[in-house]
Formats: structure tokens, sequence, C-alpha cells
């Protein structure tokens, strides 16, 4: 074990920083057992609901989408355990004694209404020794519409009184996992706050469908030619959580455990820089298993010897407190332009079609000795300065690594637009 990989979250020291989110690789004893046999510092059980709730799943119900031969998202809309809470207690108190040195945390869902069912759950979970217990308010699919799940955390006041009745009920910290699906995250990350919750888990999945078959002419993810919205996961949902870990820092100063879209370990450094504390994983270990884990902590002692530090807690940001408004951006701005490195450019016009098609023309090829031959030429990108307003779109399509990069041109902001694009352009 490396003792670099150490981090504290809510008073556990956990042996690395990754956790396997409450979802089908945590849907037995087993499978978490399996998890923590191949290096996770952490898991939480598949979400377990009233006794009396019928679970009842329906087939297919998972999809995926890919680019590249690689799945970039995925949708699901399984439902919570469908065993039996007795079943579940008998497993985590095995789990307890067996792996007393990784964090075992419960995850319950109850409606949000009843305050009742919600402290009964708690009550289950004080028995098995778990070290932490989330609140599930974010199944997007299913559970909604039994007034469970995303439905709570899209009300204020619900999200309140299930924290305050959980918290007062438990021998454990405790987590309130948040829906994306709403306006206004800050609010309900408040509201969790207020009522006592200890951390906060984002984000829990977009609502989404996940495509549609061209030529049979139905959804992707079909049951009997119909679907659902169900929840989108994967890489692809990455910036939507980013996005939630910064604003419920700034809301709530709470410790956040993040999850949506890690796939690798530079995944996992880009939340911990924006200010989260504990990494959660489900859908790459769907697809690649939990041996990735691996590879996620070799890349991350690597991070740290790159970046001087000793520690997990030394690599720890505070971006949160960089993500701002529109209105405060416009007063740091300068008016940044591009410029070319001309002996990495390959002349492939990507930029230039870019450029002139996303409104600025402020790029164009040119020709240019070829200095690697002994005669002939070679096109390259030039800009034409007094048209580029610095959008970086070039810069970001451009597919030669630092061949395109923006730099302060000392000249007034706001710029002034070039008379080609400021004046009529359809006499």
């Amino acid at each position: 074990m490396n003792q670099r990989l150490k981090t504290d979250f809510l008073g556990f020291e956990m042996e690395n920083p990754w956790c396997v989110a409450s979802a089908p690789p945590t849907a037995t004893g087993r499978l978490m057992a399996d998890a923590f046999e191949a290096g996770w510092g952490a898991a939480i059980m598949k979400t377990v609901g009233p006794v009396e709730e019928p679970i009842i799943n329906v087939a297919p119900r998972i999809q995926t989408m890919k680019k590249w031969n690689r799945e970039i998202a995925m949708q699901n809309i399984e439902l919570i355990t469908d065993r039996r809470l007795s079943v579940w207690l008998d497993e985590l108190k095995t789990l307890r004694k067996r792996y007393p040195k990784k964090m075992i945390i419960g995850s319950i869902m109850a409606p949000g209404h009843d305050m009742d069912a919600w402290a009964k759950l708690i009550e289950s979970m004080n028995q098995v020794g778990c070290d932490a217990v989330e609140l599930n308010l974010g199944c997007p699919h299913g559970m909604p519409e039994r007034d469970m799940g995303a439905v709570c955390s899209q009300d204020a006041d619900i999200v309140y009184n299930i924290v305050s009745t959980a918290k007062a009920a438990s021998k454990v910290p405790i987590l309130t996992k948040l829906t994306p699906n709403v306006t206004n995250i800050k609010v309900m990350a408040q509201a969790a706050k207020r009522g006592g919750s200890d951390a906060i888990t984002v984000i829990n999945t977009v609502n989404g469908i996940i495509g549609i078959d061209i030529y049979k002419r139905k959804p992707h993810l079909s049951v009997n030619g119909y679907t659902a919205v169900g929840g989108i996961s994967g890489n692809a949902v990455k910036p939507m959580g980013l996005k939630c870990v910064a604003e419920c820092k700034q809301q709530t100063g709470l410790p956040v455990s993040a999850t949506g879209g890690i796939a690798n370990w530079s995944d996992g450094v880009e939340y911990l820089l924006m200010g989260a504390d504990q990494l959660q994983v489900c859908t790459e270990i769907m697809i690649r298993g939990f041996k990735i884990v691996a590879g996620m902590n070799k890349g991350l002692e690597s991070y740290l010897d790159q970046m001087g530090f000793d520690s997990i807690s030394e690599a720890k940001g505070d971006l949160y407190k960089s993500v701002t408004s529109f209105e405060t951006l416009l007063k740091h701005s300068s008016s940044e332009k591009v410029q070319v490195n001309e002996d990495t450019c390959t002349g492939c016009n990507l930029c230039v079609v870019a450029c002139d098609n996303a409104g600025y023309d402020a790029l164009l090829l040119k020709e240019i000795a070829d200095t690697k031959r002994t005669q002939g030429t070679r096109k390259v990108a030039e800009v034409i300065v007094d048209k580029c307003t610095g959008c970086n779109l070039c810069v970001a399509v451009c597919p030669v690594p630092e061949c395109m990069s923006l730099y302060d041109s000392k000249k007034a902001f706001p710029y002034q637009l070039d008379p080609s694009y400021s004046e009529n352009t359809l006499r």
C-alpha cells in the first residue's frame, strides 16, 4: 500500500481516494468484497429501500454510447436493489469484520413524505457497523414515480426533512446524494447542510435517452419498442459533475464525494483540483472491471511525483473558488489572440474550416519553405490578427498538441471588431 495515497474522508482514513459507487458493481456483498480485494478504498452498497417496496426490473435496461470504439456514456433504467434488507444486513456485518480498514458506506432510499421509513432504514444501518450512510435522493428513473429518488432532491423542504430525520437517527456521518436534474443545485445542497448532512455526493445520473437506431427506427434501449428517460452516466457527464462539485462546495463548504464520468486517474485529479474529497466510480467498472483501480493508483502516484506532492491532501485544490459569473470574467478579460507554431503545424486545415464556419474567418493556409527538404514548400496555418477574437476554437480542434495557443496581445479590451464582421454582410 502506498502511504502517499491515503486520504481522510469524514474521519475515516481511506487507503486511497477511490470509492465504488452505489450501483450494479455493489449489487451484493460478494461484489463489494471483490472490490476491496482489488484495492478500492471504499464501497457504497447498492441502495436499499423500505422492506415492503417491490422492486422489479425490466429487460433490457442498460445501453452504451460509443465513439471511436470507446464507451463514452451509458444509459440505465435499473432500479435500486431487489434483494431483501435482512440479507444485506448480514452481508454488511460480515464485510465489516473481514475488511476493518476499508470504508463501508450504506445507501438507503424511502419516499419523500415518509420520515418513519427513513428513520427505520437508518436504524437498520446502525446495526451493521457502516462508516457512513449515503441518502440516495438522486435516482432519476422508476423510483420518482413512487415519491423516491430524484423527486426528493428537487424540493428543498423535502431534502431538509429527510436529512434532518436521518441525521438525528444515525450513529455515523451522513452523505446526501443529489440529482443534477434540477434548476439550481445550490439550493438543494444548502438544504442538505441545514438538515445536518456531513457531506454531499454529486452527481447522480443525468436524465437522458442514449440514442436511436435509425435503421430499425427504434430507441437503442428498447423494451419491446418502448423506452423511458433513464440515467446517463460515463465520461460524457464529467462536465456536469465538475460544475455540481464546484457549486456545492461554494454553497456549503462541506466535503464532497464526487461521482460522474471518472474513467481514469486524471479524471479523478480534475475532481480533486475542483475541491472533491472522495472519488466514486461506477460506469468504468461496469465496462472494464474492478482491477482498473491498480492503474488509477499508479497514475495518481506518477502525478504526485511529477508535481512534487507528498500526499493526496497536498494535491487537492480549491478551483471551485475560481468558478464565477460572466460579469466577473469580463472584468478579468484581455485581448487574447492565437499564435501558430509553424514548425509543428501540418497544414491539415481543420482550424481554418472551424474558424470560417464559426463566424470570424481569421485563419488561412499559406505556403512556406519546407526546411526538412532541400526544396519545395508546405502549407501552414496563418492568423489574420485583426480578425482574431481569441475564442479558442482553433486551439481546441487542432490535432497537434500545443501547435496553436493563446497569448495576450496587450491590445485594449473589449477588442475592436474587424469591419468585415461588423458591417452588413448581405449586400
